[in-house]
């Protein structure tokens, strides 16, 4: 659905966007000024919070430094209350449309047996006030209003690109029944459709403000998804039931723990010679000092709870704990984003 926001509303995205441009371009001029200090990539310690402290100490005086601080910091509160207040003006247009969209061939139910873990219902990701599910139609705010507003303007990366380019890693094989974990608002699941128009796509995930844009985007587009909200590590869907499980950033956004008992999951549900496939941000390890540093820094004061430790995982080992065999685990690109993890259950 095309969405036309009121003065006001488009005054509100656009002044976060510049605020989000900003930040990028001090963050920019901030590792140069290290750089001039001689701190690097070569000399920062390895230790990331020894490297934070010596960021800080080396930079404690730069008003470059300062104006990123005070950028970022407004970015990450205000970004989606203003986006939340934009979609407000022209709510009373669009609520209509958006009710009708949850009729037709999409289909959304919640897992009897679901319960919110802690991990999720106790934090407030994005630093948003009240999390992913804060306000009716929040998926539809999300999904449009953030990923097509704000982030697309402001993300240094194409996303509708990198979904496609994650799914050309898939060996070839017959994908007939899909499960896709971490469903959010529905841009994977246009890709993995896209891909495979004749396959039978399910889908699941935690917030029901998320998952119902998805139901709208896939009653919109014709389609016929069976979604869920439940937690993608404990879906109980039939043993060996789906020829692929996959997942676009999703590891990032749960504890370590989560993120094995989500492999071994996965590794339940396919069936022989199925498929596992999630991409995600790229660990620390394979990045050099400077580009770990920022993603960690944007991890600290973004909202970003599990970014570190989910970085620290080896996500091909994991894999081969679960069971899985020719597992791989690669960036995609120089940036190393996005970062996927593979691997097949023995035939």
């Amino acid at each position: 659905m095309e969405l036309q926001l009121a003065q006001r509303g488009r005054s509100l995205v656009d002044w976060e966007v510049t605020a989000r441009l900003a930040a990028n371009s001090l963050q920019a001029a901030s590792i140069r000024e290290l750089a001039s200090k001689g701190l690097n990539a070569d000399t920062l310690p390895d230790d990331m919070d020894e490297r934070h402290d010596v960021i800080d100490r080396a930079l404690a005086q730069s008003p470059t430094y300062q104006a990123r601080h005070l950028m970022s910091e407004w970015c990450a509160k205000n970004h989606g209350l203003a986006a939340q207040e934009a979609f407000e003006e022209v709510k009373e247009e669009y609520a209509p449309k958006l009710d009708a969209l949850m009729e037709g061939g999409t289909t959304l139910e919640t897992l009897p047996h679901f319960e919110m873990p802690k991990y999720f219902s106790h934090t407030w990701f994005h630093r948003t006030a009240g999390g992913w599910d804060a306000v009716d139609y929040n998926g539809f705010v999300h999904g449009k209003l953030i990923h097509e507003y704000y982030l697309s303007r402001t993300f240094p990366v194409r996303q509708e690109q990198d979904r496609e380019i994650v799914l050309d890693q898939l060996p070839a094989g017959n994908y007939n029944r899909l499960l896709e974990i971490g469903t959010s608002s529905g841009y994977y699941t246009q890709a993995l459709a896209a891909r495979f128009p004749d396959a039978e796509i399910w889908g699941v995930d935690p917030s029901v403000r998320m998952i119902e844009q998805a139901q709208r985007v896939g009653n919109e587009t014709g389609q016929s998804w069976k979604l869920f909200v439940g937690m993608g590590e404990d879906t109980r869907f039939e043993d060996e039931s789906f020829d692929l499980v996959t997942g676009f950033a999703v590891h990032h956004e749960i504890p370590p723990r989560v993120a094995r008992a989500l492999f071994s999951e996965a590794y339940r549900m396919l069936r022989p010679g199925g498929v596992m496939l999630f991409a995600d941000v790229p660990p620390y390890r394979d990045l050099n000092k400077i580009a770990s540093w920022s993603f960690d820094w944007v991890a600290r004061y973004h909202g970003e709870p599990f970014w570190r430790a989910a970085s620290m995982l080896d996500l091909k080992a994991e894999a081969e704990a679960a069971g899985f065999i020719d597992a791989d685990a690669r960036g995609l690109n120089a940036a190393k984003f996005p970062y996927i993890v593979m691997g097949k259950k023995p035939e």
